[in-house]
């Protein structure tokens, strides 16, 4: 992946041209006014009592022990989540992904999925990783993937200039290799999963896949360790990928839920950090 730097002139180049390929619109979604891209980069949120749909049903509780095996979700499913980005795995296996972090719970977050050995994902906040660098070393050392999730949790990111979504996502990755070097940071997934043409085209011109979510456990607004995990597991389906915090807030219920839902997901589905 090429790495770039905070350099003004290499971020204004790459702006540049970003803002000229979405004028000429050579991107897949451009042409979009900007009220039809803000009504698409609304975030995905499944209805947790929906039964209609079939990868949002319930286990039944006939399904034999161990791994799920099923159909893989279609390439093309994967990457409808908001102006193209992914929401499934692709596979029959789940992934989880935490975000805001890394912060103090994050190691409680590492010891969890290191029992039932799991791998993860975790969408890390730019401004907070020199501060939490052990954790981040951490997450890098056990086989964890790394997402960029802004610098500072921007909200509005997806209507700033390209030059600011260039150098947000820029620095963002500059820091998190200032403390693990030679890490990868494969993903991008913006703040509230609000998504929009610029930002989909900015991260993956600096070789990150948009990663949005299937499953969203509300972990987020809940203070209540059994409505996020009855949430999530009254969703499951293969190939999801399911949006948990290790960061942003007090997340001891999140950790709660993790002690009984982790090993329910993982007697059930194969799950993976995303790749």
């Amino acid at each position: 992946m090429t790495r770039w730097t905070t350099d003004p002139r290499r971020i204004a180049v790459l702006a540049t041209v970003l803002a000229a390929a979405l004028i000429a619109g050579m991107l897949v979604v451009a042409g979009l006014t900007s009220d039809s891209y803000r009504a698409s980069a609304s975030p995905y949120r499944p209805n947790p009592r929906s039964a209609s749909a079939p990868e949002q049903g319930r286990p039944p509780a006939s399904a034999p022990r161990g791994p799920m095996r099923a159909e893989p979700p279609t390439r093309q499913r994967a990457y409808d989540g908001p102006d193209g980005t992914q929401r499934v795995t692709g596979t029959p296996s789940m992934s989880l992904t935490f975000d805001d972090g890394p912060s103090q719970f994050t190691d409680e977050v590492l010891d969890q999925l290191d029992k039932h050995g799991i791998k993860a994902t975790f969408c890390v906040i730019g401004s907070q990783v020199r501060s939490h660098a052990a954790q981040m070393r951490r997450i890098v050392a056990e086989g964890h993937t790394l997402c960029n999730h802004t610098w500072d949790h921007d909200f509005q990111l997806a209507d700033r200039t390209p030059e600011q979504i260039v150098k947000d996502m820029v620095r963002t990755n500059d820091a998190i290799h200032t403390v693990v070097p030679n890490a990868k940071v494969r993903y991008f997934r913006n703040p509230g999963g609000n998504f929009n043409h610029r930002t989909v085209s900015v991260a993956q011109h600096l070789g990150m896949v948009p990663l949005h979510w299937s499953i969203d456990s509300r972990d987020w607004e809940s203070k209540n360790a059994k409505k996020i995990y009855d949430l999530v597991e009254e969703n499951a389906h293969p190939g999801a990928v399911v949006l948990l915090h290790d960061g942003g807030g007090d997340r001891r219920e999140t950790l709660k839920a993790l002690k009984k839902l982790l090993p329910f997901l993982k007697e059930r589905y194969d799950l993976v950090a995303m790749p």
